[in-house]
């Protein structure tokens, strides 16, 4: 066995297909398992097996967030009694196009959907041709978690984090949407845009006109917290901006941001207390990926970003495009580096792998 698949049946873009599984099992062949996840508890078992089986490569029938899960659940694997005296290494892990930004993908330069990423990897192992690949740093992310029964430690890996402010805020807006999309992020944007005239000026205080300030005043509520960047702890204690990476990431051809990132080693902070005006300024910077400016602003590489909640207010960070909540403090580090396969489908737009 060389590939092990999981595909959750119950994402949005695999409701309606009760065939999905079975119909990647045939791309994959005798050359590897699709396995079903239908909740977060079915990863860990089914990556257990991949390991004991020593399946090469690990493919998350899904975008971002599927990568995300397969990657902590995974790591919390390597970590337990019967592997980790055996020092095994994490498999070569891909996502597969199925997100609705997949960032990840677009990184490293996998071009396709998941049949064709499969069919792509499976003719050649079958060929015993050479398969590309490329390693990234990840984030090591942990802290405390409040729940009912108490605090307790809280522990995951990603590549992007939305911590605070307005990058949080603005995947609320996103999500909301019944199929998010590239559109959806111009969507978004713009009727940020057009509720500033009314939220940030005497207009809003019209009774008639309030109503027309709410998103853009949602949008652009800060987030309280403390922030310790490198040592250096931020003065303030509210933050527009609270945003963390491993890797450079591109919104859907839309926007991009963590330049500073691709330095193995570093990961890239932005964060500040920029006002929605400074926000809004900086949207030609944002689609261009170049360096946020302002007095604000801190765009800059970093080794550590440790975030605490402050007040009654807890912390919510979007990691991965995957939400987060109730967790009273988190740390942001550099990770272990992730081995991902460069496979471009030979049905994509770019032609044969």
């Amino acid at each position: 066995m060389q590939i092990g698949v999981i595909t959750n049946p119950n994402s949005r873009k695999n409701k309606g297909k009760p065939d999905r599984a079975a119909r990647l099992q045939s791309i994959v062949g005798a050359m590897g398992e699709v396995h079903e996840t239908r909740t977060l508890d079915s990863i860990k078992p089914v990556l257990r097996e991949f390991l004991r089986k020593r399946a090469r490569y690990w493919v998350a029938d899904g975008g971002d967030g599927a990568l995300h899960w397969m990657l902590r659940m995974g790591m919390e694997v390597l970590q337990e009694d019967e592997f980790a005296g055996q020092r095994v290494a994490m498999p070569l892990t891909m996502p597969t196009n199925g997100g609705t930004i997949d960032f990840i993908a677009g990184n490293v330069g996998i071009k396709g959907d998941a049949e064709g990423l499969l069919a792509t990897l499976r003719g050649k192992l079958e060929r015993g041709q050479h398969v590309q690949e490329t390693e990234v740093d990840s984030m090591l992310i942990e802290g405390v978690e409040a729940t009912a029964d108490g605090d307790r430690p809280f522990r995951t890996w990603g590549f992007a984090v939305a911590a605070g402010g307005i990058g949080q805020r603005f995947f609320s807006k996103y999500y909301e949407a019944d199929d998010p999309n590239p559109r959806t992020i111009m969507k978004v944007v713009g009727r940020a845009l057009l509720s500033m005239p009314v939220a940030m000026t005497p207009l809003g205080r019209v009774p008639a006109l309030a109503p027309f300030g709410d998103y853009a005043r949602d949008m652009f509520r800060p987030t309280r917290a403390k922030l310790t960047l490198d040592g250096m702890v931020l003065p303030g204690d509210e933050f527009t901006g609270i945003h963390v990476a491993s890797m450079s990431i591109n919104l859907g051809n839309v926007l991009k941001f963590f330049g500073k990132a691709d330095q193995p080693g570093l990961m890239n902070a932005i964060v500040g207390t920029p006002s929605p005006w400074a926000i809004a300024r900086n949207l030609p910077r944002m689609a261009r990926g170049v360096e946020m400016v302002g007095r604000e602003v801190l765009d800059r590489p970093c080794r550590e970003l440790v975030m605490e909640a402050v007040g009654d207010e807890l912390l919510e960070p979007v990691i991965d495009g995957e939400y987060y909540k109730n967790l009273k403090r988190v740390s942001f580090r550099v990770g272990p580096r992730v081995r991902i396969p460069k496979v471009v489908s030979a049905f994509s737009k770019a032609g044969p792998s």
